[in-house]
């Protein structure tokens, strides 16, 4: 299991890297505290954004933002697609969920309150990706999705691939109805006659199924509606919550992995 990094920038506000991606020259994390990074309900969108990424070492001005919907659409970026939606959610990339790049110095975003953000890092290639997973990507097979952009666009290697969980609704608390037996008959589980769906295991599953090795899927271990002091929980805070970015970025350098 990959150790987290945790730093302080300021009280309420921290944020945590993924130590794994560090080594092959990527910056890979996500927001902790109560700043909200994402576009809803908030009127200090470029001043929190910039305090979080200058801080991470990422130019906020060039970061790549999607309007996400829930899907399993991946979107590929390029140099001229540097900056979009950095500020304003009208240049973000429309109707996706995930983003995946060869390019360096260039920083992807997905923003969540309780949804999965799934990070990705073809070490051979050095190709980066960021997924949003919530149950309906999850569903959709979103993380397959991205392991086939890998696979057929950049000739990745599933054993090449390392991943990271950032924070999300754990099978501790994310209640859900029958329905979901039928999406995800072996991930929910039932306790005292409710049930609740594991959206690690899914998202776990469909990766090792694809070749990623277990060695290589790391998890963050948060729970959002747990640690609502920490992090944003639409469950809890409905429509007034806020939203946590996880971005990744791989560096121009090469480092020795």
């Amino acid at each position: 299991m990959t150790t987290l990094s945790e730093r302080i920038i300021e009280p309420h506000t921290e944020y945590f890297l993924f130590d794994s991606f560090k080594k092959y020259g990527c910056i890979a994390g996500f927001s902790r505290g109560r700043l909200n990074l994402g576009f809803q309900n908030n009127p200090d969108l470029k001043k929190n954004r910039e305090s979080f990424l200058r801080t991470i070492g990422i130019k906020p001005d060039e970061l790549i933002c999607l309007k996400q919907v829930h899907g399993n659409k991946i979107f590929l970026a390029k140099k001229e697609d540097k900056g979009r939606g950095a500020f304003d959610y009208d240049s973000a990339i429309p109707d996706c969920d995930g983003i995946i790049t060869r390019e360096k110095e260039l920083p992807l975003a997905v923003f969540s309150a309780d949804c999965l953000s799934v990070f990705m890092l073809d070490t051979a290639n050095r190709v980066s990706a960021i997924l949003h997973a919530g149950w309906k990507g999850a569903r959709d097979r979103i993380a397959l999705s991205a392991l086939d952009i890998f696979k057929n666009r950049f000739n990745s290697r599933a054993k090449d691939i390392i991943c990271g969980f950032g924070p999300c609704i754990r099978n501790c608390c994310y209640e859900v109805s029958e329905v979901f037996q039928d999406y995800f008959p072996d991930c929910v589980e039932q306790r005292q006659g409710k049930l609740f769906l594991n959206l690690i295991k899914v998202n776990s599953r469909q990766l090792l199924s694809a070749g990623v090795l277990e060695k290589n899927i790391n998890d963050s271990q948060i729970c959002t509606f747990c640690r609502d002091d920490d992090f944003f929980s639409y469950r809890k805070e409905g429509q007034n919550a806020g939203r946590m970015m996880s971005v990744v970025m791989v560096k121009q350098f090469t480092v020795d992995g």
